[in-house]
């Protein structure tokens, strides 16, 4: 698989399960996918994160139902409320834990 491909993919995933101390991945971009736990016609909602480029954390708009095309390096302590969310993540390199 050439490079360029194989940066485009999705390698490895998971579940954010507990935002008590925020979430990150030690420095590995990642994007997420938030999935509403009751019906609801939201197209999105915020996510408070850091992106690759910023020098500290914000407000970040995250489509539901679909992934983010935002390099997330991290999710501040309660940045979404996963009592409305399931949220998965998923980078683009094998993860290590």
């Amino acid at each position: 698989m050439e490079t360029t491909m194989y940066s485009l993919r999705i390698l490895s995933k998971g579940r954010v399960a507990d935002l008590s101390q925020g979430f990150n991945l030690g420095g590995v971009p990642f994007s997420v996918f938030v999935r509403p736990k009751t019906t609801s016609m939201e197209t999105n909602t915020i996510m408070s994160c850091k992106l690759i480029c910023d020098n500290e954390t914000g407000d970040f708009p995250v489509p539901i139902g679909d992934w983010t095309p935002g390099a997330i390096v991290s999710i501040a302590p309660n940045g979404i409320d996963l009592n409305a969310y399931d949220v998965y993540w998923g980078a683009g390199e094998t993860i290590k834990k």
